[in-house]
């Protein structure tokens, strides 16, 4: 849930409150909220955006991504996060995380990964680039 973040009160890089604002928006909107995904959508850049990840063996834009997550949305009970590092290295953020994700069955999967994100001149992200490592229960 947001505010799972650990130290977030020590960060004061723009750029890395952005990919946080970023995370904290998917999981609300996975949760329930009752917000849309355009949420999300004014954070990027969908003329540029491209989501890359292990799970996908190819990268996605914008309306591909979107439509993955509201399938996503529409079978998840509840996702939350555990920032452990983020580091900001030029255009580019760097989050390493703990993911939990609670299916309406009420089985926990549980994930490790780093998500990297590269932000444009004007701020908004351009692309996605999750690393995933699944934990042993």
């Amino acid at each position: 849930m947001p505010g799972d973040w650990t130290s977030e009160q020590d960060i004061t890089s723009p750029r890395v409150r952005l990919a946080i604002t970023y995370g904290d928006t998917m999981a609300r909107i996975v949760n329930g909220s009752g917000e849309s995904f355009d949420a999300v959508a004014a954070l990027v850049d969908p003329a540029r955006f491209v989501r890359r990840g292990n799970e996908r063996d190819q990268p996605m834009d914008w309306p591909t991504y979107r439509a993955m997550l509201e399938q996503w949305h529409g079978g998840s009970g509840e996702y939350r996060k555990v920032l452990h590092r983020a580091t900001e290295a030029g255009n580019v953020v760097y989050l390493d995380l703990d993911e939990f994700s609670t299916a309406k069955d009420g089985s926990v999967n549980s994930l490790r990964s780093i998500s990297i994100y590269e932000f444009d001149e004007s701020d908004r992200i351009i692309a996605v680039d999750v690393c995933m490592g699944f934990h042993q229960r």
